[in-house]
């Protein structure tokens, strides 16, 4: 007993050693939003929530970008809710499918979609391009949706495969013999089994929508349909001098609801996950 307890906080320190980087910068983060002037030191010498007002209240002006904070957050949000929306029904599909039907070219399935996630983002770049171009889908969410998807479809089949793996056929037999439809089968007996799959998949997507930047930068011309991670970085890319005080709030702002969202999920994402991969 004492020797595990000691092993416990041995593992701690050194664990809180290793995230103490980490959290300097979280809190030079925040002191530098709070800043009145570019911070140099950890603690700042003159308080001002001036960045803080600049976010909620009018953006510095230019070409076709939005007045307000908002817009740009409403893109962001459609575009997270779209990826997790659709990926949660492709998936909820795909690994029903894979898990209860009998078809030639199963292993070859499954062995190809670890082969699809071990490529690069940027290699799939160019292809992806064209593809929504003679699609004509360029400068719509739809575009960014659906390419952010088809990146994370391939963990997300996986999990709720497992999930639906684990599920004995004897309940699917059971509605079948009541005459269920395999849509009916699927919907209203085996989706309530794999809801904590289904809660993983969603936060992961969710999460892999809001942080998607590449896609948006490539295939959205128009400003007005930004989202936080382009406006991020143009106000990184600006030729004029960069305000690092309102850098460091809006970075603060873009990352706070992932932050949230996972530290809210963390026990359900952990236990969807490992769940899935029992098999």
């Amino acid at each position: 007993m004492v020797v595990a307890k000691w092993n416990k906080i041995v593992l701690g320190i050194i664990l809180l050693m290793l995230t103490l980087p980490l959290l300097f910068l979280y809190v030079w983060l925040i002191f530098n939003s709070i800043s009145g002037k570019p911070l140099y030191s950890l603690f700042p010498d003159q308080i001002s929530l001036q960045s803080w007002i600049k976010l909620f209240g009018k953006l510095p002006e230019a070409s076709g970008m939005p007045a307000s904070v908002f817009p740009i957050l409403g893109n962001t949000v459609l575009v997270a809710g779209g990826v997790m929306i659709l990926n949660l029904l492709i998936c909820g599909l795909a690994g029903y499918a894979i898990s209860r039907l009998h078809f030639k070219g199963k292993e070859m399935l499954l062995s190809s979609l670890l082969v699809m996630k071990a490529f690069p983002l940027l290699i799939l770049l160019i292809a992806t391009y064209f593809v929504l171009f003679y699609m004509r889908l360029l400068n719509t969410f739809f575009s960014v949706i659906l390419a952010r998807t088809a990146m994370e479809l391939v963990m997300g089949t996986w999990i709720i495969k497992g999930f639906f793996d684990n599920v004995p056929k004897e309940i699917e037999e059971s509605g079948i013999i009541d005459g269920a439809s395999w849509l009916t089968l699927w919907r209203k007996i085996m989706i309530p089994l794999v809801r904590p799959g289904l809660f993983a998949v969603a936060i992961m997507a969710f999460i892999g929508g809001w942080s998607d930047f590449i896609f948006v930068y490539t295939f959205i011309f128009d400003q007005s349909k930004w989202t936080l991670s382009v406006f991020l970085y143009s106000l990184i890319a600006s030729q004029e001098s960069v305000d690092y005080s309102f850098l460091a709030t809006v970075s603060i702002f873009y990352m706070l609801p992932t932050l949230m969202l996972y530290g809210l999920a963390q026990k359900g994402l952990t236990r969807g996950v490992l769940g899935g991969g029992i098999k």
